[in-house]
């Protein structure tokens, strides 16, 4: 082999180098996103088996005027997986009345029930609504109530709420708007 070829080769040998380097760097920067919103950051779980309902991978946005998450379509997948009646609701078939537990960065923020607005019973805690019907189009989103006709305590309806705010502010997830057509 002559010198020249073996310059030759010498610099393509650094230039594949060099974007090899560029494209891992590249990659890296690209990833760090999908990262930050990992699954066990934010999580909604039920409470007699751990699995976990709803994760920060599925939100789209959190409305904090509403107390609303907006959930993207892996989420209404996930949600709509618990809706296996193909007709009326039945309530067995479904996350009504099922205890959930809310936890942000591992750790419990508050434990609750899903509930539905189309049930006359009252119940006095933090709910997720309506845990009775599918999602689809404009109607994805699902909110968090705190108690009817009795509320909880208000500084514990703010320290929840401010929990949350923090964390989807934080992600650039969060929303001071009353959303799209649907009332606090």
């Amino acid at each position: 082999m002559s010198d020249v070829s073996i310059f030759w080769w010498g610099e393509a040998v650094k230039r594949i180098a060099v974007l090899l380097v560029a494209f891992s760097l590249f990659s890296s920067v690209m990833l760090l996103p999908a990262c930050a919103r990992s699954d066990s950051s934010f999580g909604i779980y039920l409470a007699d088996s751990g699995k976990q309902v709803l994760s920060l991978t599925d939100i789209k946005a959190y409305h904090s005027l509403n107390h609303a998450l907006e959930l993207n379509e892996s989420g209404m997948e996930k949600w709509n997986s618990y809706q296996t009646s193909t007709t009326v609701p039945h309530l067995a078939e479904n996350l009504f009345g099922k205890e959930f537990i809310l936890k942000i960065e591992g750790r419990e923020v508050c434990r609750g029930e899903f509930y539905s607005g189309v049930s006359s019973a009252s119940y006095n805690g933090v709910v997720i609504m309506d845990s009775l019907f599918k999602l689809e189009g404009e109607r994805n989103f699902i909110t968090f109530d705190f108690g009817y006709v009795e509320s909880i305590p208000s500084s514990e309806e703010n320290r929840i709420t401010s929990e949350l705010e923090g964390f989807f502010s934080g992600r650039h997830l969060l929303v001071a708007d009353e959303g799209w057509g649907f009332s606090p």
